[in-house]
């Protein structure tokens, strides 16, 4: 709960954004690992893997890593939907997300300038779940 009043209350400072470069990513996210062209961040019970078009974040993607435990003391490894709203919400920065239909069935939010795509994709096995928002270039 308090992760979600720190992401609306100040969502440009609670994280980073799509765009930036790695001087900005690890301000908001800390120290990363360097994966051979993506960046590994761990922040706030995420891991968040950081795709790069030259110097700029292009798609980030999310997961919950079990870091971060629940008042029960339980780790939290889903991904639910409070988290995917909180993500969408601090990377709207002024904007809104709308739910779109596709092809292939996955929950897909285009942000209304246009210029942001966001999509959870759910394993078939396991039902780990992924939230990857990128810039959608068509």
């Amino acid at each position: 709960m308090v992760l979600a009043g720190l992401l609306l209350a100040c969502p440009l400072s609670a994280r980073a954004n799509i765009g930036d470069d790695i001087g900005q990513l690890r301000k908001h996210f800390g120290a990363a690992k360097d994966m051979g062209g993506q960046m590994l961040f761990q922040h706030d019970g995420y891991s968040i893997c950081v795709y790069f078009d030259g110097s700029r974040a292009a798609m980030e993607v999310f997961v919950r890593d079990g870091s971060k435990k629940d008042k029960k003391g339980v780790a939290l490894t889903e991904l639910t939907q409070d988290d995917i709203d909180q993500i969408l919400a601090a990377e709207s920065v002024g904007f809104k997300w709308n739910q779109v239909q596709t092809s292939g069935g996955k929950t897909t939010w285009l942000r209304s300038d246009n210029k942001l795509i966001a999509r959870l994709s759910v394993d078939s096995k396991s039902n780990d779940k992924t939230l990857m928002i990128m810039v959608n270039e068509k």
